[in-house]
């Protein structure tokens, strides 16, 4: 199977777990918990600690797989690079910190509490995955389409100035926002909401020829005039967004007025 190697490194993490004293427990998310894994998906892991004074990452990492670099990124993941080319996201947390868990219902779907719970030695994480009862927010709620609605109108108003100030680099980027809340949109008018904390993920699966044609139609290169297309169909594609979705009249009028 293609992703043999990746299972075995799971495999390899649970069995060093259970035999170290001080690992209490660990929660993997990611694809593999979602029967989305291949050969070209992250391991990724929440390890919980009895002790963290004189606790190294990326020495109880190596026990894995050598390690061809290891750092901490900008959100505080220690993320390591193996030697295999295989890539894996770890937090190291204390035991206390093991709520965590539950702050981020209503907020993440929860792929099958079966395969996040790779290690529970005193049973403590099933006693917290247990609390949880939204598995899968509702993300069609009024409340986040007019969220959605604000934040697309904002970030396309952003990039209009900036190209009319010539800095095009600057709104090529802002314009990658800008795809991400016309995204959700879209993903909520298919109600194909299943990939939502990574829009793009699946994409080519989740929507279909014409929805992803008219999303790759926002996607430009440096260019001015292809970058003011793509602005330009955003835009279009937002309006029939906002009538679907029943975007309040206000809202519209904002849209058509840039």
């Amino acid at each position: 199977m293609l992703m043999i190697v990746q299972k075995q490194m799971i495999d390899r993490l649970r069995s060093i777990a259970l035999i170290d004293d001080n690992v209490l427990a660990v929660f993997m998310y990611g694809s593999f918990t979602k029967n989305e894994g291949d050969a070209y998906s992250d391991i990724e892991f929440y390890v919980f600690l009895k002790e963290m004074v004189g606790f190294s990452g990326e020495k109880w990492v190596s026990q894995i797989h050598p390690v061809a670099m290891y750092f901490t990124n900008e959100y505080g993941s220690e993320v390591a690079i193996f030697e295999n080319l295989i890539r894996g996201e770890f937090h190291f947390m204390s035991s206390s910190e093991m709520n965590v868990i539950l702050s981020w219902e209503g907020a993440v779907e929860y792929s099958d509490f079966d395969r996040m719970n790779l290690v529970d030695k005193e049973g403590c994480l099933s006693a917290i995955l247990n609390q949880i009862k939204v598995t899968s927010p509702d993300r069609a709620t009024g409340e986040n389409i007019l969220w959605l609605g604000h934040s697309l109108l904002n970030s396309l108003l952003t990039s209009k100035n900036l190209m009319q100030r010539g800095e095009w680099a600057h709104a090529h980027q802002n314009m990658c926002g800008t795809q991400k809340y016309l995204l959700w949109l879209i993903r909520i008018a298919t109600q194909q909401t299943g990939h939502w904390e990574s829009p793009t993920k699946c994409l080519e699966k989740d929507l279909d020829s014409v929805w992803y044609d008219e999303f790759k139609s926002t996607i430009s290169d440096l260019d001015p005039d292809r970058l003011g297309e793509g602005y330009e169909n955003a835009k279009r594609i937002a309006a029939i967004l906002f009538d679907e979705l029943k975007i309040p009249n206000e809202l519209k009028d904002l849209l058509h007025r840039m």
